[in-house]
C-alpha cells in the first residue's frame, strides 16, 4: 500500500517517488522543478538526518542537498523494491 507522506518520515536508503507539492509551500515549487523533483521522480534518501533539518537525496542525475523547507514542500510516496524499476 502506498501512503503519501514527507522525505524526513522515509527511512535511510529507502526508495520514493515525488507525487506532488504541498499547498502551504507553493512558492517552492517553481525552484524543485527547476532541481527535477518533479511528479514521478524517483530518488533514493541518502541522509534525512543532516545538519538543521536539510536531506539528502539522489536523483538519476546526482546527489541533491534539500533545506528543510524544500524537503517538506514535496509529498513522497515510499515504493516497494519490486516496483522500483530504475535500479537503484
Amino acid at each position: 500500500m502506498k501512503i503519501r507522506t514527507q522525505i524526513k518520515e522515509l527511512e535511510l536508503g529507502s526508495v520514493g517517488i515525488i507525487v506532488g507539492y504541498a499547498q502551504a509551500y507553493g512558492g517552492y515549487m517553481g525552484k524543485l522543478i527547476k532541481m527535477g523533483l518533479k511528479p514521478n521522480t524517483e530518488f533514493v534518501v541518502l541522509c534525512n538526518t543532516c545538519e538543521a533539518g536539510a536531506v539528502e537525496i539522489l536523483l538519476k542525475k546526482g546527489i541533491i542537498k534539500l533545506s528543510k523547507s524544500e524537503a517538506d514542500a514535496l509529498c513522497v510516496e515510499d515504493i516497494e523494491e519490486s516496483e522500483n524499476y530504475y535500479g537503484y
